[in-house]
């Protein structure tokens, strides 16, 4: 078939292949046609199926009453050889009646023609014919571009599908293993074998899908994640981010169309990693500082009850003291030679110095109520 861009640069006429056993009646018919279209005969079904094939006519005339296969017969073998390449038929007929005709359209027949037969009639419907022809070839191209386009649509549907699971599921990870076991199974279900790695403050994590990497494997990341952020190098493609790498070791190269719908979904995988690892370390960051304020609470528990209990003992002691420091003074008076007026003086001096002591105390107790308010919140924290 002849495509539009082939007709702009080198019109051609249009093949018309005319099957006719009777010669008078073969060649009127190419006299006919002779000037609009290219025209070949072949005398009998079987040459007609012959000549399909090479000269590839854009319409056959085709004779109902033939020796040996006769033109139903032809025609219907003629639609099965071209399921592919559409040839439309006008069957050539003396007879007129309802069953050749419907006959006719049964068989696959687009038009019939009565001998003996109108020129312009024939030319008529011959263009119509041939037109009809490039129509169906017209919607038989876009049908299978519509078709192409859906089993496109499908494919990227399904591959974005992947991303799209990985993405919705990723953020779900608590730890790093986790992460790049979920990154390297996404990527399997393109067919790919992929490396990933997580770099972290505390440590780096290089897996393949059969778990650790080895040392070579690491390596390889330690050359490349400086590199730009997709680098290929034939099969192989490594994407970069700050925190996280992936290495694909099988890429289609093969398949242009498909190998950049994979870079870019691999992209977005890693993507994901980065986001969910920068969201993994945020994590532990937060834990890490909760952990070390606890220990800090807990701490400040310790010593708070510390100084409580030191305050407590230096209360009980000074207590002691004071008492012991009344008794002491009235077994003096006796060894003094105080009158008693003046053994009333020093213990008035005495016990107004003890009354303002045991105050203290008082106001003291207080603050080691403030001391339990103190403790009690930090174990809260602790």
């Amino acid at each position: 078939m002849n495509s539009q861009f082939d007709l702009d640069i080198a019109p051609e006429k249009k093949k018309i292949l005319i099957t006719d056993d009777d010669p008078i009646v073969a060649s009127m018919l190419e006299a006919a046609l002779a000037d609009d279209f290219e025209v070949a005969i072949a005398d009998s079904g079987e040459a007609c199926l012959a000549t399909v094939a090479s000269y590839k006519p854009d319409l056959v005339l085709l004779d109902i009453e033939m020796p040996g296969m006769d033109g139903y017969t032809t025609c219907q073998a003629l639609q099965e050889q071209s399921a592919v390449h559409f040839v439309p038929v006008i069957f050539v007929s003396s007879h007129d009646s309802l069953e050749e005709r419907l006959r006719a359209y049964e068989v696959g027949g687009v038009d019939f023609i009565i001998k003996p037969f109108e020129p312009e009639e024939l030319l008529q419907k011959a263009q119509i014919a041939i037109e009809l022809k490039a129509e169906r070839e017209q919607l038989a191209q876009e049908k299978d571009s519509m078709q192409k386009m859906a089993m496109s649509f499908l494919t990227n549907l399904g591959e974005s599908g992947v991303v799209l699971k990985f993405l919705r599921n990723c953020f779900t990870c608590n730890d790093y293993p986790s992460l790049v076991k979920m990154a390297i199974e996404a990527m399997a279900e393109y067919g790919l074998e992929a490396l990933v790695q997580i770099r972290t403050p505390n440590g780096t994590y290089t897996y393949t899908p059969s778990g650790q990497a080895s040392e070579l494997e690491t390596s390889v990341f330690a050359k490349t994640h400086s590199l730009d952020r997709i680098f290929q190098f034939k099969s192989r493609m490594i994407i970069n981010y700050p925190h996280a790498s992936l290495l694909v070791n099988n890429m289609p190269i093969d398949d242009a169309d498909l190998c950049g719908r994979i870079r870019d979904n691999a992209a977005y995988i890693t993507e994901g990693v980065e986001a969910s690892a920068t969201a993994i370390m945020l994590r532990e960051d937060v834990v890490r500082h909760v952990e070390q304020q606890k220990r800090v609470a807990q701490q400040t528990v310790a010593a708070i009850e510390n100084l409580r209990e030191q305050y407590r003992k230096q209360q009980s002691d000074t207590r002691y003291i004071l008492h012991s420091l009344t008794e002491n003074m009235e077994k003096l008076y006796v060894y003094l030679g105080l009158t008693e007026g003046q053994e009333k003086a020093v213990a008035d001096t005495v016990s107004a110095s003890i009354e303002q002591a045991l105050k203290l105390f008082e106001q003291g107790l207080d603050f080691d109520g403030q001391f339990a308010a103190v403790l009690e919140g930090l174990k809260k924290v602790s």
